[in-house]
């Protein structure tokens, strides 16, 4: 009798914290939405990245057991790294570094291997997915022969997930923060 007790005390125990994990999916706040849309509506904010999500691939399989500690293949830390995405009205900045393979061109590159852009974005348009509570920012970029399709998604509480195509290298992906650019 005394193991029962123990067990239906353990097995309530248990249903206790998997019932308390198992919450509704939180609606965005109507002041996060709010403040989200007075800053995508004013078209002067910056993206800092976290993490770096690199596709995978044979190449970067090889590479794996050089990358630091919490890095791995999939998912590179930026955090500490100076990394950013600027949107001033119809013009772009980005300075973002690059971990992943290089498909064709390239060459030697004086400025490094990230991804380097100033100027007006090309086919820029904003839209709000109201079914998934967000802001999808696509535009297109240059930096010398290379060609970029920047897919930037901004939620609620003002975290991002940014795509970014290149012409010349795989694709690559970004986790961080959006705020609004200080003068």
């Amino acid at each position: 009798m005394k193991r029962f007790i123990s067990f239906s005390g353990v097995l309530l125990l248990l249903g206790m914290v998997v019932l308390s994990s198992c919450g509704g999916a939180r609606s965005a706040a109507p002041q996060d939405m709010a403040a989200l849309d007075s800053l995508i509506r004013s078209r002067e904010f910056r993206v800092e990245s976290d993490w770096a999500n690199p596709m995978v691939t044979t190449a970067m399989m090889r590479l794996g057991n050089i990358l630091g500690p919490q890095n791995n293949i999939q998912r590179v830390n930026l955090i500490g790294n100076s990394n950013y995405l600027e949107i001033r009205g119809d013009s772009v900045k980005a300075e973002l570094p690059y971990f992943g393979e290089r498909r064709m061109g390239g060459g030697y590159d004086p400025d490094g291997n990230g991804i380097k852009f100033d100027q007006k974005a090309s086919g820029m348009n904003i839209k709000y997915v109201d079914s998934k509570k967000l802001y999808r920012i696509t535009f297109e970029a240059r930096q010398r022969s290379e060609s970029y399709n920047i897919t930037l998604e901004i939620f609620a509480n003002r975290k991002t997930n940014m795509i970014v195509n290149s012409t010349q290298r795989a694709p690559i992906g970004f986790e961080g923060t959006v705020r609004h650019i200080e003068e």
